[in-house]
């Protein structure tokens, strides 16, 4: 089965360090996509508890699955992989922000990912990505000036 990979840009009227704060948030983030999410486990600097480590749950009951940062440099870059549950195995999700001239922020975010049975990952990417052009762009508009 061959790898899917999703890509993502947005410009944000909004100064880098705001967009990562708000995409730090597991549940603005989980937005991003029309969802929701809860955060179960806590990361392991005390001063960043959706940072390094921090596992987020997204969707109800026994179709959820679980997130974990693995990456956390404030205020450019955040990845994250599946760890538990979903249709897509071999996951890296990464999000990059950048400053750019006029102080807002370009986001650039990428994601890896396999089907765990074929056409799987076919079809969780076409989902991905009709819930990112739903949700996303009205979600980032809240941040802006």
């Amino acid at each position: 089965m061959p790898q899917h990979k999703l890509h993502f840009e947005e410009r944000i009227q909004a100064p880098v360090e705001t967009v990562f704060d708000f995409l730090a948030e597991h549940q603005n983030f989980a937005a991003l996509f029309g969802g929701h999410c809860t955060r179960i486990r806590v990361g392991t600097d005390p001063a960043e508890a959706n940072g390094i480590g921090s596992v987020r749950r997204i969707g109800p009951g026994p179709l959820s699955f679980d997130e974990e940062i693995v990456a956390f440099e404030r205020p450019a870059r955040i990845d994250y992989t599946i760890i538990r549950g979903g249709p897509l195995k071999n996951h890296l999700g990464s999000i990059r922000l950048t400053p750019t001239a006029d102080g807002g922020t370009a986001l650039d975010y990428v994601i890896r990912f396999d089907g765990r049975l074929p056409g799987l990952g076919y079809a969780s990417g076409q989902a991905l990505s009709l819930a990112w052009k739903r949700s996303a762009r009205k979600t980032l508009a809240t941040l802006e000036r």
